[in-house]
């Protein structure tokens, strides 16, 4: 059985998404869009691949400020 694994994107205008990387782990892959957002603006999301589910999500204003987002799904053992 295959393992899960977790890609970050960040959600571009108009609902796009930007594939950045994979994370082979959840812990790493929320570490990770913090990263981001810290020096980045925009909104960063996890997502399993296998699910296709939101799992975290970071909003990040220009002036480095941002919001934390965990979303909760059943599909997902965290």
């Amino acid at each position: 059985m295959k393992g899960q694994h977790f890609d970050i994107v960040r959600r571009e205008r108009q609902g796009k998404l930007l594939w950045l990387e994979d994370a082979e782990d959840l812990a790493s892959a929320k570490a990770r869009i913090q990263e981001l957002a810290s020096f980045w603006p925009g909104e960063f999301e996890v997502m399993d691949q296998q699910a296709h589910q939101t799992l975290a999500k970071v909003i990040a204003t220009s002036d480095a400020q941002f919001e934390n987002r965990e979303l909760h799904s059943t599909a997902i053992d965290a």
